[in-house]
């Protein structure tokens, strides 16, 4: 088999933070981008149009849908039934920060729940790095949509923030590893051992389509769980999930259904959360 390639995206609400998007064959990418092309034009827009989970009010896209006389919510349903026609497998790490910040941001000032980031994406790394071994893949490419971690360099046990925390981090990983993902079955070396890319490519979803659709997975996502957390789940958003949820990785999950603890991830795992999301997709 050939080459896979990651794309992630981050995105976040108050204290909870999820990173993650899609693993697919980077062969498929090029196919990928025209189908998700082709679902924009459909729509009305340009092929070219940004696409976003949340479209801010003046953006030109929410722009152009209303001038087609369509919705917001018209292009989300369009999008996920796009990612879930294409294959790909979906992987997103949802971060939650527990900590007391008053006490935390005199060790840190900055600190958030971005101060997590690096985190999810090592536990997003350990299934795309079991998803080579498994599929006896050639290696990864990995790109990551600009996180934005701030100006100041902190570094701190998993937490790494800064303008290169991203590169750091990925540097380290590759010569390291990123311990074993849910099946145990990638070993505890290097990422190099396994064909990744050497260096993590930055790029932006504003100019990137598969970004784009990474940017849709993390943002149904963080919307999701943040509802059934707030006890505020609304039926259009479950049914959007329900649908999703069919192209997240389940190779070694557990649950109804089995991608908990695979395709997604609930860090620290807050097991009455898991329990209500479990529930919303069987409601």
């Amino acid at each position: 088999m050939g080459m896979l390639s990651l794309w992630v995206d981050e995105s976040e609400k108050g204290s909870l933070l999820a990173v993650g998007g899609v693993l697919v064959e980077w062969d498929a990418v090029l196919g990928i981008i025209q189908q998700w092309h082709q679902m924009k034009v459909g729509l009305g827009l340009d092929p070219d149009a940004e696409v976003k989970w949340n479209l801010p009010q003046d953006h030109p896209t929410r722009k152009r849908l209303e001038n087609q006389a369509r919705t917001t919510r018209d292009l989300a349903e369009k999008a996920i039934q796009t990612i879930v026609s294409t294959g790909m497998s979906c992987i997103v790490a949802v971060m939650f920060d527990l900590r007391q910040l008053v006490w935390w941001k005199r060790v840190w000032s900055k600190a958030s729940v971005r101060d997590f980031y690096c985190e999810g994406l090592r536990y997003v790394l350990q299934r795309a790095a079991e998803e080579v071994v498994e599929r006896q893949a050639s290696g990864c490419v990995v790109v990551c949509d600009t996180p934005g971690l701030g100006k100041d360099r902190f570094v701190s046990g998993s937490i790494r923030r800064g303008p290169k925390a991203l590169e750091e981090a990925y540097a380290k990983w590759y010569v390291e590893g990123v311990e074993v993902g849910p099946g145990g079955r990638h070993h505890h070396g290097a990422l190099k051992e396994i064909g990744f890319h050497p260096s993590v490519l930055v790029s932006d979803a504003t100019f990137h389509d598969m970004l784009q659709i990474a940017d849709v997975v993390v943002g149904i996502t963080r919307d999701w769980v943040v509802s059934v957390e707030e006890r505020k789940s609304e039926a259009w958003l479950v049914e959007q999930m329900k649908a999703l949820g069919q192209r997240f990785r389940s190779r070694h999950g557990y649950g109804a259904p089995s991608f908990w603890g695979d395709g997604l991830i609930l860090w620290p795992p807050l097991e009455l959360l898991r329990t209500y999301l479990q529930q919303s997709l069987r409601s």
